[in-house]
């Protein structure tokens, strides 16, 4: 009996250690709200309350060896936001190129385009839980879309609609093309 009983319980002290130990919040799930995207939607400069795809889009950031997104056609999109400390103005760069199919063919009267926007923000770090850790939000966006050097743009003007990026159910900025 005493045999037995030095292999119980040593087994029921792990199980009990196992089954207590644990609590709910150990595993961050996949529905669990993290740092948020940047939210573009592309506009009809022409009628500004319709939403206008931009065609064959590319979009590289700053800094970034790969795209973002490549050679779609779409209405909005999402881009990561770089952010090193909180609350110091951070800045992210991205090339925003449309018409990309137009850089292989042979036809001279077609072209790619390729705009710059600057978006400006101030990360914010907001504790989610013990296993999913923190999270970023920003605050006080800002955009800018650089002309230097750029005699054709197709961003005719961009508008910052919600200047803290919290989660990904609207859009924060406004492209018109």
């Amino acid at each position: 009996m005493v045999r037995y009983l030095k292999i119980v319980c040593p087994l029921l002290a792990i199980l009990g250690y196992l089954v207590l130990g644990c609590e709910k919040d150990d595993i961050c799930a996949e529905t669990t709200a993290t740092t948020p995207h940047l939210i573009i939607r592309f506009y009809d400069v022409n009628n500004p309350t319709n939403t206008l795809s931009a065609r064959k889009l590319t979009v590289k950031g700053e800094g970034l060896d790969e795209e973002i997104i490549s050679n779609t056609t779409t209405d909005s999109i999402l881009l990561p936001l770089n952010f090193q400390e909180e609350g110091i103005t951070a800045i992210s760069r991205f090339e925003l190129k449309i018409n990309t199919d137009y850089d292989s063919d042979t036809e001279e009267t077609t072209a790619s385009n390729t705009d710059i926007i600057e978006v400006n923000y101030t990360p914010e770090f907001v504790y989610v839980s013990r296993a999913c850790g923190y999270k970023s939000t920003f605050a006080g966006t800002e955009i800018d879309v650089d002309e230097t050097n750029d005699e054709d743009i197709w961003i005719i003007n961009a508008v910052t609609v919600n200047t803290t990026i919290e989660n990904e159910t609207a859009a924060h900025i406004n492209i018109y093309h």
